[in-house]
């Protein structure tokens, strides 16, 4: 689906291994902008102390599981603004 769409390579990456090891490696590598974390209080802990290097942005739920299912827990607005960042570009010009 993502070959065919829009999507340009690279912005969607899937990775597969133990939660805990990979967070704490994408956590701490400085070519990751940001990272969401939803599992253990002790999880949510350590992405952002990993992250805190190199000022990556994070979200964590600190150990809280969201019911999924619920559209107030599952999506939103908050989703919407943890998901979308907007940067302010300032072009000097003139002398």
């Amino acid at each position: 689906m993502l070959d065919t769409s829009d999507v340009p390579g690279g912005v969607v990456n899937i990775v597969t291994g133990e939660r805990d090891l990979l967070v704490k490696t994408l956590a701490e590598h400085d070519e990751v902008a940001a990272l969401w974390y939803f599992g253990s209080a002790e999880g949510s802990a350590m992405v952002e102390k990993a992250s805190a290097g190199n000022l990556k942005a994070t979200w964590v739920n600190n150990g809280r599981m969201p019911d999924w299912l619920d559209d107030a827990q599952g999506r939103g607005r908050d989703y919407l603004r943890r998901a979308v960042q907007v940067k302010n570009i300032w072009v000097p010009y003139g002398a």
